[in-house]
């Protein structure tokens, strides 16, 4: 899930990323990520920060580190442990003969309608591979 924050500031703060923006290959989301992921390692934002700190508590440590830059140069940052592939099944513990939750949801869910459109025959539209659409 991608987090997308509605951010309102001064003037001065959209001028800065405007200029940014026009001196750089970047494009503005990028830049406030890059604003905020550096920020979490500086030690003047930690101090800014330090003088507003509710009482009994620390400030959290990022789960990034400085070296990662996909965290901000990418909406939604995958990390090389985390990246595999999307169509591999990595629990196997049914037989694959039996439908997945997936397919059982799909299957009882999936209704199908036809009829005419306006008073119209439906229009069908074959392909030789087997997928029919019919408006």
């Amino acid at each position: 899930m991608t987090y997308r924050p509605t951010v309102r500031y001064d003037d001065s703060f959209r001028i800065y990323v405007d200029d940014l923006f026009h001196a750089t290959h970047l494009d503005r989301n990028q830049i406030i990520r890059a604003a905020l992921f550096a920020a979490a390692h500086s030690r003047e934002f930690i101090d800014l920060l330090s003088v507003y700190k509710k009482p009994n508590t620390s400030l959290p440590s990022p789960e990034w580190k400085l070296r990662q830059h996909g965290y901000w140069l990418d909406q939604k940052f995958i990390s090389e442990e985390e990246e595999r592939d999307v169509n591999a099944n990595v629990r196997r513990d049914r037989p694959s003969s039996e439908p997945s939750r997936t397919e059982e949801t799909v299957a009882t869910t999936t209704t199908r309608r036809e009829g005419s459109l306006h008073g119209r025959e439906p229009i069908r539209i074959a392909n030789a591979g087997g997928i029919n659409f019919s408006l």
